[in-house]
């Protein structure tokens, strides 16, 4: 019996975790809301792709960068705190932006903004790094040049 009534509590909890959740997103006004793991799972793939040298424009990574911005509004929403479901996404957002950070160059290209918007990453697609050499006047070497790392 009290398994039973500890598995109700859980799915309620849950439940509630999403019906905020969604109200959040919602409040975002950024249409059809991810859900949590979604959501987390696409920083986590846009993360991957830098990693591999994005390779679209420079609109398209600023696009697909705003994705972090969501995430840090959901990471901010004091409604969200109080759920454990949230332990998951901080954590799982924070390896992301680890991976992230290791990726980004020391030369800020904007003077101010979030962490992840004033650098560019250390390696781009040729589309990307022909763009930022366009936009920024800074070179980023293609995946496989040699680059200069803090390793």
């Amino acid at each position: 019996m009290e398994i039973e009534s500890a598995d109700r509590s859980d799915e309620t909890d849950t439940r509630e975790f999403l019906e905020a959740y969604r109200d959040v997103m919602d409040s975002m006004g950024r249409g059809r809301p991810l859900s949590p793991m979604a959501l987390v799972d696409q920083w986590r793939s846009f993360v991957q792709w830098c990693e591999e040298g994005y390779g679209q424009d420079i609109y398209e990574y600023e696009n697909d960068l705003s994705v972090r911005e969501t995430v840090e509004r959901v990471l901010r929403s004091e409604r969200l705190q109080r759920f454990d479901q949230m332990v998951w996404v901080r954590e799982q957002v924070a390896e992301a932006d680890e991976r992230f950070r290791r990726l980004l160059s020391d030369e800020k290209v904007r003077s101010q903004g979030p962490w992840w918007k004033v650098r560019l990453p250390r390696i781009a697609g040729a589309v990307l790094a022909a763009d930022v050499r366009d936009n920024y006047n800074v070179d980023i070497p293609l995946p496989g040049e040699d680059t200069a790392t803090d390793e």
